[in-house]
């Protein structure tokens, strides 16, 4: 039998298994996940300047030794009977979850490695077609963990403070104490980093002051970056790892150069993809990490977000 809850998409075909690149289960009790923006599918787009990025970008992925992975912006890949998808799989030596986004073809992909993960039920869109996006759901039972993981992957409006705010409130209570539970995705916060400039009115073009920023009296906007949706996330009680562990709050965005020109007006370093941890998982929590380095700034407009959790803490 295929361990796959979803018929329409069978990550491979009926009766085997994938093949290439699949690695013989770990004896460990870690879990390694991540998530990543690929910035349109990581496909070569000439109108936007942008070259095909998607080999390298699954290169440093299969680097990563995985077990779990959501991915945002797969774009277009529902197309030609999901050809790319499964490509992807096959590179990573995964099982693929598709989840179609309301907007502009950037779907969502959760893929997990068989068979030490197995799924137990999807669900690629949790919020009734409300999102901008969507937000998908995986029950994932790992070996040696006493109870499965909801893996959540999302994408949350790039367009409206507001929207976000609404996006994250169905995903509050997946914190609920005694639920473990992994959201994933972008969650187009713009947190501020260290290097994030003071004045943000300033830097960000006005066009889009209404995307980030905080609203003023007199609807004058301020360079305070409205963070509601996060708020909301964290006021429920989700843990954010980097501030568990003590460490400094990440860039994750903010950097890229890439497209038509180069250069590109209103870059500044900020924190948008994160995973975030339900209560009752975070004792597990050993490790969170951004693959931040020179050769991942050229591959999307987006880092790579890892965390590592020891099961035998749970």
């Amino acid at each position: 039998m295929v361990d796959q809850p979803q018929p329409q998409t069978p990550p491979h075909a009926p009766g085997t298994h994938p093949a290439p690149h699949t690695r013989k289960p770990r004896r460990t009790t870690l879990l390694k996940a991540a998530t990543y923006n690929l910035l349109d599918g990581g496909q070569r787009r000439p109108d936007k300047g942008l070259p095909e990025r998607l080999p390298a970008q699954l290169a440093m992925l299969r680097a990563l030794d995985l077990d779990i992975l959501c991915l945002q912006e797969g774009k277009n890949w529902h197309r030609d009977k999901h050809r790319t998808l499964y490509a992807v799989a096959r590179a990573l030596g995964m099982q693929p979850l598709f989840a179609p986004s309301a907007s502009h073809g950037c779907h969502l992909a959760i893929f997990y490695r068989w068979p030490r993960v197995r799924c137990l039920a999807f669900e690629p869109d949790i919020a009734c077609g409300t999102f901008h996006h969507t937000a998908a759901y995986a029950e994932l039972a790992i070996e040696g963990c006493a109870q499965p993981i909801d893996v959540i992957n999302t994408h949350l409006s790039p367009l409206n403070p507001a929207v976000r705010r609404d996006e994250a409130g169905w995903l509050t209570e997946y914190a609920k104490r005694g639920r473990y539970t992994l959201l994933h995705g972008d969650l187009n916060a713009g947190q501020p980093v260290a290097t994030t400039p003071d004045r943000l009115t300033n830097c960000i073009p006005a066009d889009e002051h209404s995307r980030h920023l905080v609203q003023g009296p007199g609807g004058v906007y301020t360079d305070e970056v409205d963070l509601r949706a996060l708020h909301a996330l964290l006021g429920a009680d989700f843990i954010d790892p980097p501030a568990a562990l003590g460490l400094p709050t990440p860039r994750t965005a903010g950097y890229w150069r890439g497209g038509k020109g180069g250069e590109r007006p209103g870059l500044w370093d900020h924190r948008s993809d994160y995973i975030l941890l339900s209560p009752s998982l975070a004792p597990a929590l050993r490790n969170s990490e951004v693959i931040d380095t020179p050769a991942a700034r050229l591959l999307s407009d987006h880092l790579p977000v890892t965390v590592t959790l020891d099961l035998t803490q749970l």
